[in-house]
């Protein structure tokens, strides 16, 4: 990649998580994003990386910016596809509907008790140690060689989860792959008109 194209990818990174702070949201259907992302992904991954997954159909709607939730799940792709490159490996995703009670809120900080979309990405990378993954989502934060990243792609993905309202978490031991799971809050209506909202 050259000096040029690096400075593109990061100005568009750095656009996108300044673009956070507003967005238009509409009731989408998570499970239809990430069917059409996973096709993209099946014509631009190695063959070595063997893609599977396990969507429930009647996932359910969630409030969101389709165009970022779509960034989310190539973001996270993208950093699986890196993680395994070298070896080959499977990547998989996995979307259902849950439920939060008192019991789940030691997950994150950002959880309620309520009815949430889970998407889980896992791969079978090198995986990360716990001193990574605690840094993992800061902005500039790369484990990657130079050239290959900019360190904004996991810091755009937590920033447009917590715009909407949701919380991403993720499990990696070294030599053990990464799994990120992403929990969206459900709607059970949909409302009448796109909403515009302010982080």
């Amino acid at each position: 990649m050259t000096a040029a194209n690096r400075a593109k990818e990061m100005v568009q990174q750095i656009l996108a998580f300044s673009r956070q702070s507003e967005t238009e949201k509409k009731p989408v259907r998570v499970q239809s994003i990430v069917r059409e992302a996973i096709k993209l992904l099946k014509s631009v991954i190695p063959a070595t990386i063997e893609i599977r997954q396990n969507i429930d159909p009647d996932a359910g709607h969630v409030l969101a910016d389709p165009t970022q939730i779509h960034q989310i799940i190539m973001n996270l792709a993208t950093n699986a596809y890196h993680a395994m490159e070298k070896s080959g490996g499977t990547l998989e995703l996995t979307l259902r509907q849950e439920e939060t009670d008192d019991d789940d809120l030691n997950i994150s900080s950002d959880i309620r008790s309520g009815t949430y979309i889970r998407l889980t990405m896992s791969d079978s990378g090198h995986g990360m140690s716990k001193a990574v993954t605690e840094k993992i989502f800061d902005p500039y934060f790369t484990t990657k060689e130079i050239g290959k990243g900019s360190g904004m792609g996991l810091a755009v993905v937590h920033g447009i989860v917590k715009n909407h309202g949701g919380a991403i978490t993720v499990d990696s031991q070294p030599g053990k792959g990464s799994v990120f799971t992403i929990r969206l809050p459900a709607i059970t209506e949909k409302p009448a008109s796109k909403i515009r909202t302010r982080a």
